[in-house]
């Protein structure tokens, strides 16, 4: 009697612990899409840092790992388009949104890509339908992306029409009030110009760009003194920029 309870109190605890085999893959499967997003976050993270083969590594598992992950995908295309695996880039960006076409961060970076290949219609729809999305916290991003795109056409009353949306939401959004100072440089706009670029400097440090900026618009109000406060800034905070060399060839 002792030997027949002790196997039923076996089989008992045996039927308790096996899962059935379909609620097995169910788990399976769910911890793959949570490995799929943490490698998807750390080559992202690894990308920032210029780590390529290590970001490469984790984001060719978290696609084996999960092959629907949009994010995966789009974050794939952006390291190689850092590699300059352009053609793979963009396979890797159409993926991803043909996986999830509310995805519109993907949609955002997929646009910035096709504007370096100077494909601007292209990105700016691309831009535009992430920008219609109510839920995309980051659009910003998006209509400062769509702007500068513009500018490269150059269109300028559109991309006038992206900055102005974000600093409607923002006003003292430092990027779109340095492209705004960009913008009115452009198109011989110096006062306005010079007014956006007074707003970036209160809410902003200056980069080697923005000081560049400053001088040329101080230059054509034939501000003479300011401009070259401006000039002494750039050569002293940024001697071997890009900006400081143009400065020093127009000043020889």
């Amino acid at each position: 009697m002792r030997i027949v309870i002790c196997l039923l109190v076996c089989m008992l605890l045996i039927s308790c612990t096996t899962q059935p085999a379909g609620q097995t893959s169910a788990v399976r499967a769910e911890k793959n899409i949570e490995a799929a997003a943490l490698n998807t976050d750390l080559g992202a993270k690894y990308l920032a840092n210029g780590d390529h083969q290590l970001s490469e590594d984790k984001l060719s598992r978290a696609l084996e790992q999960n092959p629907n992950y949009a994010p995966a995908h789009w974050t794939y295309a952006l390291l190689q388009e850092r590699l300059g695996r352009f053609d793979l880039a963009e396979k890797y960006f159409r993926s991803a949104i043909k996986l999830d076409p509310s995805d519109s961060r993907g949609k955002n970076n997929f646009g910035t890509f096709l504007c370096k290949q100077k494909r601007y219609q292209e990105a700016d729809e691309f831009f535009k339908q992430a920008l219609d999305d109510p839920l995309y916290p980051f659009k910003s991003s998006a209509n400062i992306n769509a702007g500068v795109c513009a500018m490269a056409i150059p269109a300028y009353p559109l991309a006038e029409g992206y900055f102005q949306s974000v600093l409607d939401l923002d006003p003292g959004n430092r990027v779109a009030l340095y492209q705004m100072g960009k913008l009115h440089f452009e198109t011989d706009s110096l006062i306005e110009a010079r007014g956006y670029l007074k707003g970036f400097e209160r809410v902003s440090q200056h980069t080697s760009e923005s000081l560049w900026l400053a001088y040329r618009i101080e230059k054509g109000l034939g501000n003479s003194l300011e401009a070259n406060t401006y000039a002494r800034r750039l050569e002293q905070t940024f001697p071997t920029s890009r900006e400081a060399n143009q400065l020093a060839k127009i000043r020889k």
